[in-house]
């Protein structure tokens, strides 16, 4: 099933999103950075990840890392999830990058150093349809106004609806947007923070099908016409 069409700003915000960590316009959630996938730990030994206030026991097998954005009110995050449980990292400006992620435990309370790249994987293309609103010349009826007043002087401003012909009456036309159909594979490791080059785990994991807009195409303005002819200027 192809993604559904969503409107331009929303593509736009999750543009945004892509750039900061990995997730689709506006419209898109956490959820479509989910990346499910193995992480293998040094010797296959288990070993607890923790914080100041959480701990997750890490071991091999399967894993789930979720780089979250930041938001309005919210900082952005790292999740990692097992069937033990769950771990949430509030990380601060500069550890999220358009290429990565770098964290050093020691300024987060964590047992770990955290070092992850990702790389996008083509996985096709495909086209989506909508309107949007133009004006173009033509005739039409504008909404104007004008003030009217009796014998005793009392006045009062009335609406109507005058045709004729504009440079900006409404209208509307077909657009084609084109989509890059991708996955996102990370690639992340848990170091040791008194020895970096060690290695305590090391995770591969890839997200589900996204979609992100790379063109559009749009065609010739088409008059609309309002039919406003009923509101007539009062006379």
């Amino acid at each position: 099933m192809r993604p559904p069409l969503v409107p331009q700003t929303a593509l736009l915000q999750g543009f945004v999103l892509l750039c900061m960590v990995a997730v689709l316009p506006g419209c898109a959630t956490s959820e479509h950075w989910r990346s499910a996938g193995e992480i293998t730990t040094k010797d296959r030994q288990p070993f607890y990840l923790s914080s100041a206030n959480q701990k997750l026991l890490i071991a091999p097998g399967t894993l789930t890392i979720t780089p979250v954005e930041d938001g309005l009110f919210n900082s952005p995050k790292l999740v990692i999830e097992n069937a033990k449980g769950k771990l949430v990292i509030d990380l601060h400006q500069g550890e999220l990058t358009p290429a990565g992620i770098r964290i050093v435990g020691v300024t987060h309370g964590l047992s770990a150093n955290i070092l992850g790249t990702w790389q996008d994987l083509h996985q096709g293309l495909h086209d989506g349809f909508t309107t949007e609103s133009c004006s173009t010349y033509g005739y039409c009826a504008k909404e104007k106004e004008e003030k009217i007043c009796d014998d005793k002087g009392n006045c009062r401003k009335e609406k109507f609806w005058e045709h004729g012909h504009y440079s900006d009456c409404p209208g509307s036309r077909a657009v084609s947007i084109h989509y890059e159909d991708y996955t996102r594979a990370y690639r992340i490791a848990f170091l040791n923070p008194r020895n970096t080059t060690e290695e305590l785990a090391n995770y591969q994991g890839v997200t589900g099908m996204l979609s992100r807009e790379i063109g559009r195409d749009a065609g010739p303005c088409e008059l609309d016409y309002s039919g406003h002819g009923q509101h007539h200027r009062r006379r």
